[in-house]
């Protein structure tokens, strides 16, 4: 019986790897029918804990603490290690493609032992390997990735760096991809241009399943597709504000800080931080010549590696700029207001699950008290007001339940308990 072929998506971070890797988690039983493993133990989207462990754990102070399940990370590690291999031999018959995701493996994996081990690893059980790397011009990728170092707790204000391929290795693209061929041989490596032109439909989850071989279709507003986003320039500030006000060194590796961020990104998506163009030009010029490397050797069918900046050169800053405190309090109270609104929902949903347990155990005033309690949180809640309605009625109030409709209506005017809660009233009135 032939081995599956193995695909290694090994970043790079900020090219749409969240959103990839969160479509197929959300996917696997879908994915399953098709021959296609997405495995579980690796991590349910970001497979990191397979390049995690192989380097020493030292090595991982940026991971998200939320992977470590609580556990030391050498002793989560270790339990990833027999999951992931009772995995491997249990996979089904019918298997066509292992599919692996994690932009930590072109990070992590930075020499030929390790990525030779990541190899070994997984030879017992694949055939043909490809191993696939999203590149993005090195310029624009140093901006999104601001967002992601504010995450992990570096909040010095956002400057290009003065330096080259020499001291910011990873993005040397030359070297690094140089490595994974020397290893798993030239054609198994096949890197792709992270430029709306250059892919498939202008989107990355398109494209790489494309280029998997995968028939599975994404609706184009699926919320898997919005992961990982930048941040607007207010909640950049705002971040940076509450870094100030932790005193200005927050523990990257604290699940508070991280969760802090992640509401941020969630409330105030934007394109981050654009830096200046005149010093983003001559960051990019120190890449030249290894992206002519990339170029003649994985694309020569490309004039140049990369579309040019768009924007003209200009005069750089003569310093980092300080905290927009404007900026941060105009973000801090949308995120607030967010949250809040958030806060409130969820605390009607929790009453919404006791009315209607309630409800089963005969407790009506119980239920009754549950209902308004549900309201009262959220007086927008459509099964609390529809609810109460028929209620209401039962009771003989009309007027009553006439106004939840009302409520309703002004709501939820297009919700199908609107539109029920109408003709029930209006059969009643007939």
């Amino acid at each position: 019986m032939p081995k599956p072929e193995l695909i290694l998506h090994i970043g790079q971070s900020k090219t749409g790897t969240s959103s990839i890797q969160r479509v197929l988690g959300a996917r696997r039983e879908a994915l399953g029918k098709l021959g296609v493993c997405y495995p579980l133990s690796p991590g349910w989207a970001n497979h990191g804990l397979l390049p995690a462990s192989l380097v020493p754990v030292q090595r991982l102070g940026h991971f998200n603490p939320a992977v470590w399940e609580g556990m030391p990370p050498a002793a989560r590690l270790a339990r990833f290690r027999t999951d992931f291999a009772s995995e491997l031999h249990a996979l089904p018959a019918d298997t066509r493609l292992l599919l692996i995701s994690a932009e930590q493996m072109g990070g992590l994996l930075d020499t030929e032992e390790t990525i030779g081990a990541l190899r070994d690893l997984l030879a017992p059980h694949v055939g043909t390997v490809r191993v696939v790397m999203y590149l993005r011009r090195q310029d624009s990728h140093f901006a999104s990735g601001y967002t992601q170092a504010l995450r992990v707790g570096h909040v010095a204000p956002p400057v290009m760096p003065a330096a080259g391929p020499e001291t910011l290795r990873a993005y040397d693209y030359a070297a690094l991809l140089d490595l994974w061929a020397r290893v798993f041989g030239e054609a198994a490596v096949q890197p792709r241009i992270f430029e709306r032109e250059s892919l498939l439909n202008g989107d990355v989850v398109d494209d790489f399943l494309s280029f998997c071989g995968i028939p599975l279709e994404v609706p184009p507003d699926d919320p898997d597709r919005q992961s990982n986003l930048s941040l607007t320039p207010g909640g950049i500030e705002l971040v940076r504000a509450m870094a100030e006000a932790m005193g200005g060194k927050p523990d990257g590796a604290s699940v508070l800080w991280r969760r802090f961020v992640q509401q941020a990104n969630e409330h105030l998506p934007g394109q981050g931080w654009r830096p200046d163009p005149g010093q983003a030009a001559a960051f990019l010029a120190r890449f030249h010549a290894v992206n002519e490397a990339v170029r003649h050797r994985w694309f020569p069918d490309r004039p140049t590696l990369f579309a040019p900046p768009s924007a003209a050169p200009a005069a750089a800053p003569s310093g980092p700029p300080p905290i927009d405190r404007g900026a941060a309090l105009d973000a801090a109270c949308a995120l607030i207001l967010r949250e809040t609104t958030a806060a409130m929902m969820r605390e009607a949903a929790q009453h919404v699950q006791i009315a209607k347990l309630r409800e089963r155990l005969g407790e009506a005033e119980g239920a009754k008290a549950a209902w308004r309690a549900a309201l009262r949180a959220d007086p927008t809640q459509p099964q609390a007001q529809a609810r109460l309605a028929e209620l209401a009625l039962e009771a003989g109030d009309r007027a009553g339940a006439e106004g939840h409709l009302a409520a309703l209506r002004k709501a939820h005017p297009e919700h199908p308990l609107t539109q029920r809660l109408a003709k029930l009233l209006a059969k009643v009135a007939g």
